[in-house]
């Protein structure tokens, strides 16, 4: 699911083998001497351009003037350029010109038309994603209710918002993830071709860092530990996550300036604030640690879990019994996460890793919105009880929704990676496919020839599963499976629009083949 605040979503990533086309060597200009530089600037525009990106590559030491100086002119000319293909766009459209801009541009302007907003919505969304999660975090604690007809009430007391204990508890527990990401056990997997070619050698020992962490949960909880801790200060814990995302993501985008054009992300732009949020480094990493790829799954979905668990324990140490719809709740959930962290692998196909960059949509989304968000069936149920469904046949029909979800989002991804991988596979081999120019195939039959996204279906039904195990009475309660269906239906969108321009004419024989994007029959 997502992710992600960033958001984001487990669901992402197309159906297509690999390509088994060679990559051509690239060439590079001949080197250029600052004073060349300085004589270019009184030439026409044209020969500025060529002078600019020649010096440009033949100066590799960043901490030299000269070398500022020309970052400085590449991203200006950069922006020009952008400007200008605009224009020709426009210019295309309404049949007045016949010029066509390169593939990467178009491929870029796409993103950017219904991306996030550019700059501008980069600049919103981190301030307005923080402030939506405080409000919901505390409209749904037991003081406010959890109503939408009323503003929630706020303190104005900073520690109820700030405890450095629990900044250090959050810290530890990220910092306990790198160290488990970086045992040198697991097996090693070899990601999706990047640009050029490339591709990242990932460690997938993902499952086992999750064992470790029940393990140290379980020892806490058999020590006597206050299993009530993190639901008493738990506006804090959202504060911590919300700062250590900041946090990341500020660094990240410091250490993006100084990576090479080959490591940025499609959705890089040169604008500070769209580059932030979105992520201007595809794949950053701090020598064998893939910061993304770590982050996507560790510290947010494993913390997540511990959360429902210890609602569950306090309850037990204050009661003796836990709510069956806690308890449910909290299978599910459990289920959702052993079996992400089983699959770990399966990430590497997905749009978060392929083309996403790093930045604060995805560490806001990993770190603080799945952890603070993703828990509020369980917060809710665990204030409010006498709210939740109790009635055993209600419990049963929310168990089959949730069973239907997960094996239409468990085949579907299994069916996606299978074909990525091994196209002959007998599982998948007979399965009708669409050939592309781009010397891939498109899978439009089993799972995949019933909607476009049906990882998206699976992934919507388990959620709204776990939202009827609160009742009908509030609506708060269902913000995750409605948030979540308008980033699916967005993402799908976004992720339509880079296929079509990866495979053309192939991508629209698939869409005739395969008419509805998400549920079938009805979108």
């Amino acid at each position: 699911m997502a992710n992600r605040g960033r958001p984001r979503s487990r669901s992402r990533g197309r159906s297509v083998s690999k390509s088994r086309s060679a990559n051509k060597a690239k060439t590079s200009s001949p080197p250029v001497k600052p004073e060349t530089i300085r004589k270019s600037r009184s030439l026409s525009a044209s020969r500025k351009k060529v002078s600019t990106d020649s010096a440009f590559k033949s100066h590799d030491d960043p901490d030299t003037p000269i070398r500022a100086s020309l970052r400085l002119q590449e991203k200006i000319r950069k922006q020009l350029e952008e400007e200008v293909t605009m224009v020709r766009n426009r210019l295309k459209t309404n049949g007045n010109s016949s010029t066509t801009p390169p593939a990467k541009q178009e491929v870029s302007s796409q993103h950017d038309v219904i991306g996030f907003g550019g700059a501008v919505g980069g600049a919103a969304l981190s301030v307005l994603l923080p402030a939506l999660v405080y409000a919901i975090v505390i409209a749904c604690d037991k003081r406010n209710g959890c109503v939408i007809t009323r503003l929630p009430s706020f303190s104005v007391d900073l520690k109820d918002y700030f405890d450095m204990k629990v900044f250090g508890v959050v810290l530890s527990w990220y910092l306990l993830q790198v160290l488990l990401a970086l045992l040198p056990v697991g097996p090693q997997v070899m990601g999706q071709p990047l640009k050029g070619g490339k591709r990242l050698l990932y460690r997938c020992n993902g499952f086992l860092a999750l064992l470790i962490s029940v393990l140290i949960f379980a020892v806490a909880l058999h020590q006597g530990a206050p299993m009530d801790y993190i639901h008493k200060h738990w506006l804090q814990f959202v504060t911590a996550s919300i700062v250590y995302s900041f946090v990341l993501a500020v660094g990240l985008y410091i250490h993006a300036l100084y990576v090479s054009d080959s490591e940025l992300a499609p959705e890089a732009t040169g604008s500070l604030f769209n580059d932030f949020f979105m992520g201007r480094e595809l794949n950053p990493r701090v020598g064998s640690l893939d910061l993304k790829f770590m982050c996507e799954l560790r510290p947010g979905l494993i913390g997540w879990m511990l959360v429902d668990w210890s609602l569950c324990a306090s309850q037990y140490q204050q009661s003796g019994a836990v709510t069956p719809a806690l308890a449910l709740v909290t299978l599910f959930q459990t289920i959702y996460v052993f079996d992400a962290l089983k699959h770990e692998s399966s990430i590497l196909t997905t749009m978060d890793i392929i083309t996403e960059g790093f930045g604060f949509m995805l560490a806001f989304g990993d770190l603080a919105w799945v952890p603070a968000l993703y828990t509020l069936q369980a917060h809710f149920i665990y204030n409010f009880p006498e709210l939740a469904v109790s009635n055993v046949y209600g419990l049963v029909a929310i168990g089959i929704v949730k069973a239907a979800g997960y094996i239409i989002f468990r085949g579907a991804n299994s069916q996606k990676d299978v074909f990525r991988n091994n196209p002959n596979d007998s599982s998948v081999a007979h399965l009708a496919t669409i050939p592309t120019s781009a010397g891939k195939k498109l899978l439009c039959a089993g799972y995949w020839g019933i909607c476009r996204r049906p990882n998206y279906l699976g992934d919507i039904l388990m959620a709204t599963a776990w939202s009827l195990t609160c009742g009908t009475t509030h609506l708060l309660p269902y913000f995750y499976p409605i948030y979540f269906f308008i980033l699916l239906v967005h993402r799908q969108i976004r992720d339509e629009a880079y296929c079509k321009q990866k495979y053309g004419a192939a991508w629209d024989s698939y869409c005739k083949k395969v008419p509805y994007r998400i549920i079938p029959y009805v979108f």
